[in-house]
């Protein structure tokens, strides 16, 4: 064991500390590897371009699948306090800290439920956003497929549901380029509006 370590860990407080922090990382590591999903949040010019895509009002449950550290639920849940919104995140650390903001200011129409939303039933949904990567997203285009009400809108930051046609795709100028899809849930759409925003969007 390196000496800098051997020290760190001889003072209680700061070895607590850095025991900790190396388990968290750990932990979020492993159920990143697990998922293939990291709990990253998303930007505000990102999430204004996903938020342009959502429909003014909604019938049914909003859902942020994959809410990760709970920004866009808690976003969702301002948009829409008429509309139970519900964030669902596996990965236990982020979950815990969207818990710990909702009860800190809470939000009476917003829950955070910790699972894997690929055995949840999302036949409810009027509105779905989500930031995953493209293995998750290849198994949830198939569960949104058999569940989903014609109509329901899913919006989708980064990546695209394989064997959807997306209504609209924005590129958003934000760290670099990038994509957000407008999906409709039972249309098929010959061919996409592709819209570039900026920082001010």
């Amino acid at each position: 064991m390196a000496p800098w370590f051997t020290n760190l860990l001889a003072q209680p407080a700061e070895g607590v500390i850095l025991i900790a922090l190396l388990l968290g990382g750990g932990l979020i590591l492993g159920y990143a590897i697990r998922t293939g999903v990291p709990p990253m949040p998303t930007g505000p010019t990102v999430r204004r371009a996903m938020f342009d895509f959502l429909p003014e009002r909604v019938d049914g449950t909003v859902y942020d699948l994959g809410s990760g550290w709970g920004g866009v639920a808690v976003a969702l849940a301002d948009r829409y306090p008429g509309n139970p919104v519900i964030g669902i995140e596996l990965s236990p650390l982020p979950w815990l800290w969207s818990r710990l903001r909702l009860a800190l200011r809470p939000r009476p129409n917003l829950i955070f439920r910790r699972g894997d939303f690929l055995t949840m039933p999302l036949g409810d949904a009027g509105a779905i956003t989500c930031y995953l990567m493209i293995g998750a997203m290849t198994r949830l285009a198939v569960k949104l497929s058999d569940e989903l009400e014609p109509g329901t809108v899913v919006v989708s930051h980064a990546f695209a549901l394989p064997g959807w046609e997306p209504e609209t795709v924005a590129i958003v100028r934000d760290v670099g380029s990038v994509w957000v899809y407008r999906y409709v849930a039972g249309r098929s759409v010959a061919s996409s509006r592709v819209n570039e925003q900026g920082d001010g969007a």
